[in-house]
């Protein structure tokens, strides 16, 4: 991460929530998160039902249940820490998304400073960062401290203005968001942050404070831009009165350039672009069920080679790890392609198609062809069988 001192930095800054927005809800990282905070209650001496009670008061009452918890119970902040967000298996749940990457690419570092502002500890944001391939993208970080009496989180307006503060930033007008909690959009908004955008995965569920709940069942507030995927933010969509502009003004991102793919793919942006949105979104649909088989391998094999040959690893699973690992990334890659190219034709009405491979009516997981069915990849010469289609059990 770039140098935090920006004293004299006149630049816009653009803000980013990190958990839910930079990743998707449908991870489920915010129910395994509470499912661990829901524990540590318990081990505490509480029943479940006592657990469940303060741990959606806390959160209700203080923004973060572990701020009750410090507060009532005097618990070790590290200790919580390490049994909640440290245990979480993010490298499993969320992965590199090539989209988000040439976002933040994307916007023009003459012009503006990007950001990650969170309610999460240090190590836990900057750890996500990595995963996501974020972290030299992003120039500063402001975080819970937990270890700071009193802390304050978002949407305090303490925290808005410690953001500010450590951003070198006394212009509040200067501050442009983006997070998926309505909350803290509009603790923003009471700050005076310019422009204020709420990331909404609409039909997704998360969880908040222990409960479940559905997004996108508040009310929004139709002054304000909502975006249900990242690209959004530098493509055209309608506004309340009716006319058709990015949420941030598009003077903050630069021409969008042709993507260059990290792995070998069958396609480029611009011919995936010349597709039919039904083949793409059909497309999408079948390698998200090929990911989510080949990481359920994945988990077999690791279990596998964690009980059956600890402290050894057993080479002919661990080829098959590795090369998995390489298939698994070109087709994130390739679905992350394909949603530029619906972006570019003006297609974003969910941010994640891996909704489709469970509940489209076609059955895209048996009934639609991939893509290498099609003239370009054909011209090409192309297979699926030159990337191979991994090890499945």
């Amino acid at each position: 991460m770039a140098d935090q001192n920006s004293q004299t930095d006149d630049r816009v800054i653009v803000w980013f929530d990190i958990d839910n927005t930079l990743y998707s809800a449908s991870s489920k990282i915010s129910q395994a998160m509470g499912e661990r905070i829901h524990n540590y209650f318990v081990g505490m001496g509480l029943s479940h039902e006592e657990a469940a009670v303060l741990h959606h008061r806390y959160y209700s009452q203080y923004g973060l249940a572990l701020r009750g918890l410090k507060r009532h119970h005097d618990v070790d902040v590290i200790d919580f820490d390490r049994k909640c967000d440290g245990s979480l298996p993010l490298e499993a749940m969320i992965s590199y998304d090539p989209v988000v990457r040439k976002v933040f690419e994307d916007i023009d570092r003459s012009k503006a400073r990007v950001w990650a502002l969170t309610n999460a500890y240090k190590p836990h944001a900057e750890r996500v960062l990595r995963i996501l391939k974020l972290t030299d993208l992003v120039d500063g970080l402001v975080y819970c401290d937990y270890t700071v009496d009193n802390f304050s989180c978002k949407p305090e307006a303490e925290f808005y203005q410690l953001a500010m503060k450590q951003a070198g930033v006394t212009d509040p007008s200067k501050c442009y968001f983006v997070d998926d909690n309505r909350g803290n959009i509009d603790g923003a908004i009471a700050q005076g942050w310019r422009k204020c955008v709420h990331f909404c995965e609409k039909g997704l569920e998360a969880m908040e404070g222990g409960i479940m709940k559905q997004i996108g069942d508040e009310p929004l507030d139709p002054a304000n831009a909502t975006i249900g995927d990242i690209l959004e933010m530098t493509h055209a969509q309608p506004d309340a009165n009716g006319s058709d502009k990015p949420p941030f003004t598009s003077t903050l991102f630069r021409p969008s350039m042709e993507y260059q793919p990290r792995y070998t793919q069958p396609f480029t942006l611009t011919e995936a672009v010349g597709l039919d949105v039904s083949v793409i979104t059909d497309e999408i649909a079948r390698l998200h069920n090929s990911l989510r088989h080949l990481r359920e391998t994945q988990e077999m094999l690791q279990d596998y080679q964690s009980t059956e040959s600890p402290g050894t690893a057993d080479p002919e699973v661990q080829k098959a790890l590795d090369e998995n690992e390489v298939v698994i990334g070109s087709q994130t890659e390739r679905i992350s392609i394909l949603k530029m190219a619906l972006a570019e034709k003006g297609v974003i009405d969910s941010s994640h198609y891996d909704i489709l491979d469970a509940r489209t009516s076609t059955n895209a997981s048996q009934n639609s062809r991939p893509l290498e069915t099609s003239t370009i990849v054909q011209e090409n010469g192309y297979s699926e069988e030159q990337e191979g289609e991994g090890v499945h059990l």
